[in-house]
């Protein structure tokens, strides 16, 4: 059966026509916030959307995640279009009528606006079904945000087999931005984040005998002095963001412990950094009679983008909307995401789409995603997998 190619206007009025009823959608999840491997509501809530589309549904992927796949019945490769499901563990202060009604619990991040979108696109995905060939699988991750790695618990699942996907793309709002301006970049586009705590032991004692005493919070001190003076290569960061030490005004501690992330463009760096915080915290804390012990978690590595497919993600983005709303990301963020453990198993591409020049900032209690978008995201995303299964790319 020969492919109709699907004209650009009648996709994109399909998306118009629908779009009032995503916007419900998006701000019912996000009045409805649950935080990584809690997403319960957020996963029925997509389940059904998906059913209503008369697509088999199956959930409990990766813990709360959900998966459809969108056959056209034509042989062709499978393209997978991924949205997180969590929020984040903040009190919202935006206002809105559809504000969390959950304290302490809060869509902050644009998580809600990315599964609305992704809702939309299989919506429009399976309207034109027979302008394309292959298949669309579609991933509802948990647990993106703190270091969940809601991605690595689906692919453990299998989420990238059966059938075996080829390409995978997602997007990310990106406050600042006039809203659907699309940036990204071949290769690393994301950072890679390693948490660290660092127990630093002296002796404790009378702060009236200091001299009897060796002082972890002079040595943790020092430390954070080094860390700080720290001359890094571009895209290498050390930062201490936790020192905790001490219980009274007159006793000096006998330990501190010390907190922090290192960030870094690749696994060459992350493991240059790790060495350099060893050895820099042991050569510190020994020069005044202390120990010291480290403790290092990797949580995500860099977000590597795929060349052929960021430049399909550039082709399609200018074909829709013009070259003057798409362009290159001018830095590597220093943000990471656990997309990058999807590409580290298949070609992709992960791009940002402007939220608005005027939005609050991601993870801000002010924070709201902008609906405008919804419509150029989920054009794009469709548009962006027929082409690559019509084999465009």
């Amino acid at each position: 059966m020969p492919i109709v190619i699907l004209a650009a206007t009648k996709l994109r009025q399909f998306i118009n026509e629908i779009t009032p009823h995503f916007i419900q959608i998006r701000q019912k999840i996000h009045m409805h916030p649950e935080l990584g491997y809690q997403e319960e509501l957020t996963a029925a809530v997509v389940a059904h959307e998906l059913k209503q589309m008369g697509l088999d549904v199956v959930t409990g992927v990766g813990g709360t995640g959900v998966v459809a796949m969108i056959d056209s019945g034509k042989a062709g490769k499978t393209v997978a279009l991924r949205a997180e499901l969590d929020a984040l563990p903040m009190t919202e202060m935006t206002g809105r009528p559809y504000k969390s009604i959950h304290p302490g619990k809060m869509h902050a991040c644009g998580h809600d606006g990315h599964t609305a979108t992704l809702l939309m696109a299989a919506n429009a995905l399976c309207n034109f079904k027979d302008r394309f060939k292959g298949r669309v699988k579609l991933i509802f991750q948990p647990a993106e945000e703190g270091g969940g790695a809601g991605a690595a618990a689906m692919i453990q699942d299998g989420v990238l087999e059966s059938p075996a996907v080829d390409a995978i793309f997602a997007y990310h709002n990106y406050p600042t931005l006039p809203v659907g301006m699309v940036q990204t970049l071949e290769g690393t586009v994301l950072s890679g984040n390693t948490d660290f705590t660092i127990t630093i032991h002296g002796k404790g004692g009378h702060a009236a005998i200091p001299d009897l005493n060796i002082d972890p919070i002079f040595m943790s001190a020092i430390l954070v002095k080094n860390i700080h003076e720290l001359k890094l290569e571009s895209g290498q960061i050390v930062a201490i963001t936790e020192v905790n030490g001490g219980s009274s005004k007159n006793i000096i501690p006998d330990y501190v412990i010390l907190g922090g992330t290192l960030r870094y463009i690749t696994i060459m760096d992350r493991e240059y950094l790790k060495q350099l915080l060893t050895t820099m915290m042991n050569k510190t804390v020994s020069a005044y009679g202390g120990q010291a012990k480290i403790e290092l978690i990797d949580h995500y590595p860099p977000t590597i983008n795929s060349s052929a497919e960021t430049e399909h993600v550039f082709k399609v983005a200018r074909s829709l909307f013009g070259n003057e709303r798409v362009g290159l990301k001018q830095k590597i963020s220093r943000a990471a995401e656990d997309f990058s453990f999807y590409l580290q198993r298949v070609p992709g591409c992960y791009f940002f789409m402007g939220n608005g020049e005027n939005s609050a900032s991601c993870h801000n209690s002010e924070y709201d995603f902008n609906d405008a978008l919804l419509p150029d995201a989920a054009e794009l995303m469709c548009r962006i997998a027929i082409d690559y299964l019509n084999g465009t790319i």
